[in-house]
């Protein structure tokens, strides 16, 4: 990857988190997308593609469809978290943060009071 995909990479990512967080409309996140993946077309105005072809087996469209459906709910997964998994997880990290509290004011009572 050269500097300039490196670049265009960083502004994607901040584009993206951006428009998770509600910053950006879709038509203004697409636009800018738009913009700035224009930078990875060449000057002739054709995007450099880096095709992979299957190598041909002997085996039937069912096996094929197999085979591209896996890849796809990986990819989903990695995409889209889990979301229920996170908010357990916020949720534990703020019981965990009220029970410290409470331990420190426990602490600073007994302290006072000796």
């Amino acid at each position: 990857m050269n500097e300039q995909e490196r670049h265009i990479n960083v502004g994607l990512r901040a584009l993206d988190e951006a428009h998770r967080l509600g910053r950006l409309g879709r038509e203004d996140y697409r636009a800018r997308r738009r913009a700035l993946l224009q930078g990875l077309n060449d000057s002739a105005g054709v995007t450099a593609r880096n095709a992979i072809t299957p190598p041909a087996s002997g085996g039937g469209r069912r096996e094929d469809a197999r085979r591209q459906a896996l890849p796809s709910a990986d990819m989903a997964g990695a995409l889209f978290p889990d979301r229920r998994r996170r908010m357990l997880q916020t949720w534990l990290l703020a019981v965990a943060g009220l029970a410290l509290a409470l331990l420190l004011i426990y602490g600073v009572v007994r302290l006072g009071g000796s």
